[in-house]
């Protein structure tokens, strides 16, 4: 398994050092063309996804009425409550999990790992890109602009419940903040361009999901 990963991780340095030299020595456009593309083959997985996810709100949104009348019946015998419920989420499909919402992360997990990992070994020191005086050292503009894709990113995602709308928008942006200040610049351009693909990717699954 260990040699599985390696290879793999080998396979994609192999593809960042072609873009590399295809884009003249730049780094910054080599981690802008290969984030984005893993994030754009991964999308018709990142669809069923979303999908999925639109389903089981929908059900949970038509079992609601239900569950406030299990919460009232059963409001003094918590155990009684949960298994009822339990009962009604089986009853009627639904999964508190996402119906395999985590399962299609994991899928991506080790992928974007393996990016992430060769871009940061890929970092010179002194590499310069656009405004970025060198992409081996965290750069205030780019994290105030990974912090705000990722706020987009969140706002446009098809599986944000109203709810939770406050803190779904706020949590993530902050954390990326206090994150991307501490990576370098280079991990940072990885970042905006994999949030950027996913506000775009976010767009095109509410208008695909909602039909």
């Amino acid at each position: 398994m260990t040699d599985l990963w390696v290879s793999f991780v080998d396979l994609t340095g192999i593809a960042f050092s072609l873009l590399v030299q295809m884009f003249g020595g730049s780094v910054g456009l080599a981690i802008i063309t290969l984030s984005s593309s893993v994030r754009f083959a991964l999308f018709p997985l990142s669809l069923r996804m979303a999908r999925r996810s639109q389903r089981q709100h929908e059900i949970l949104k038509e079992i609601q009425p239900e569950i406030d009348r299990l919460k009232a019946r059963y409001k003094s015998n918590p155990q009684r409550l949960t298994q009822e419920t339990l009962k009604l989420y089986r009853r009627r499909g639904y999964s508190p999990l996402g119906g395999g919402v985590f399962l299609g992360v994991l899928i991506q997990l080790p992928i974007l790992t393996a990016l992430y990992s060769v871009i940061r070994n890929g970092i010179g020191l002194g590499t310069r890109f656009l405004w970025i005086a060198d992409l081996a050292r965290p750069d205030v503009l780019l994290t105030l602009a990974v912090g705000a894709l990722t706020l987009v990113a969140s706002a446009t995602s098809p599986s944000l419940l109203p709810q939770s709308r406050g803190a779904m928008l706020i949590l993530p942006a902050v954390i990326t903040l206090l994150v991307v200040w501490q990576i370098s610049s280079g991990l940072g351009l990885y970042w905006a361009a994999s949030s950027a693909v996913g506000v775009i990717q976010n767009l095109i699954l509410r208008k695909r999901t909602s039909r």
